[in-house]
């Protein structure tokens, strides 16, 4: 078990040693790391299998390659919700309950208005093309009546595909946060914070981070007996969700709360974060040896049943999400990652980059499948390309419109 570890190139110095950050540009840095993976991540999920809504490619899916995406799910938005509920109270005592709703709603619910009814239908409108029997139809067309489902159902519409398609895209995240923003706002109408407390919470023992881990792998695999991994469904008909993920992503969002109030990232203790990160990288390292030996996955495809509850995968990614999840901020922390120019660059525009990238990764997969190159050609090709584009577009236009700029 992790504290069982020994890690003799790691000092006992405590958090206090490390230089201190003016905005913890070391978080910042992390989160450029996150939204990179993000973009990644959809970059690589059409060329490993059909799954919706990515574009589905005629030829055979790249062998093995779904591994990088098991490793990324298991952790990378749960760590973007935990450093989400982190900044959660300072901010909300700056603002108060009323400036800090009403800066929630602008700052997410606009973003959420422009993906639904601009970002995701063009992305989705552009998977429409590679769809087998789909004929082309125009933007507008596809907005109203696929989209938005306004008329009848197309005569050639597949029976595995839903009608209408109306959905957020990855967007999911950004109204995920509205809702913690407004379930935050009435917790604390109903607990108000005490200014006598004057304690803040310590950063936990190994002990109390193992038994989440056990706690989280429990009620995930719960969960997962009735809704497997990529199963949505529309909580309260309007609420996007992942069932399967989202004991981590609730649990972590309120362990960011708390976190922040004894700034867990600052003064976690650097020879207890990094052994975690030595337990979440091995893991890591793991599937990919096992995956890579077709131990797993056999000939090197997607298992059959690799979304099918099992309680070994489910072990899996909850230690690992745990492990990355401490492991990695204190990581950034001691290295002292983001004071670059290009790391500040990259800062500026993580939200611009993940509500606006979606689209553009499909136009890139779309404009290479048009190529002679080899299907892991236009892999590796897909994710700069879609990184350089989107930063591109809001650096220069999104963060220069001033209504725009002041959101994002």
């Amino acid at each position: 078990m992790p504290e069982a570890v020994t890690f003799p190139s790691v000092g006992t110095a405590n958090a206090a040693s490390a230089p201190k950050a003016a905005r913890n540009e070391y978080v910042d840095a992390l989160r450029v790391a996150l939204i990179l993976l993000v973009v990644a991540h959809h970059s690589v999920e059409a060329y490993v299998a059909g799954h919706a809504p990515e574009i589905v490619f005629a030829d055979a899916p790249i062998p093995r390659v779904w591994a990088f995406l098991a490793v990324n799910a298991a952790f990378f938005m749960g760590l973007f919700f935990f450093l989400a509920g982190y900044y959660t109270p300072a901010a909300f005592d700056r603002k108060g309950a009323g400036r800090y709703l009403a800066d929630r709603w602008e700052r997410l619910g606009i973003p959420l208005l422009i993906g639904f009814a601009l970002v995701v239908p063009l992305a989705m409108w552009i998977r429409a093309d590679f769809y087998p029997g789909f004929p082309h139809v125009g933007f507008w067309e596809y907005l109203t009546r696929n989209f938005l489902g306004f008329g009848a159902k197309p005569d050639y519409w597949p029976a595995e595909e839903r009608w209408p398609q109306l959905n957020l895209g990855p967007l999911w995240f950004v109204e995920h946060l509205l809702v913690y923003a407004m379930l935050y706002a009435a917790w604390r109408a109903l607990a108000p914070a005490r200014k006598s407390d004057a304690a803040p919470p310590a950063p936990p023992s190994s002990l109390a981070i193992i038994v989440y881990a056990v706690a989280l792998a429990a009620v995930s695999y719960a969960i997962r007996l009735v809704f497997p991994v990529n199963a949505w469904i529309a909580f309260l008909g309007f609420i996007q969700m992942e069932p399967a993920h989202l004991p981590q992503y609730a649990s972590l969002f309120v362990i960011g709360l708390i976190a922040g109030r004894g700034r867990w990232i600052e003064t976690m203790p650097r020879r207890q974060g990094l052994v975690w990160l030595a337990w979440g990288v091995g893991l890591s390292v793991f599937l990919y040896a096992m995956v890579g030996a077709g131990i797993i996955g056999g000939g090197g495809g997607v298992p059959a049943r690799v979304n099918a509850p099992d309680w070994k995968g489910v072990v899996w990614e909850s230690f690992t999400c745990t492990a990355l999840c401490v492991g990695l901020p204190v990581a950034f922390r001691e290295v002292g990652l983001g004071t670059g120019r290009l790391w500040k660059l990259l800062a500026r525009n993580v939200f611009a980059i993940y509500v606006f990238h979606f689209p553009i990764v499909f136009i890139v997969q779309a404009e290479l499948a048009r190529t002679d190159l080899p299907k892991w050609g236009r892999l590796l090709l897909t994710w700069p390309a879609a990184v350089a584009l989107t930063l591109l577009l809001t650096q220069l236009v999104v963060l220069r419109l001033p209504g725009l700029r002041r959101i994002f």
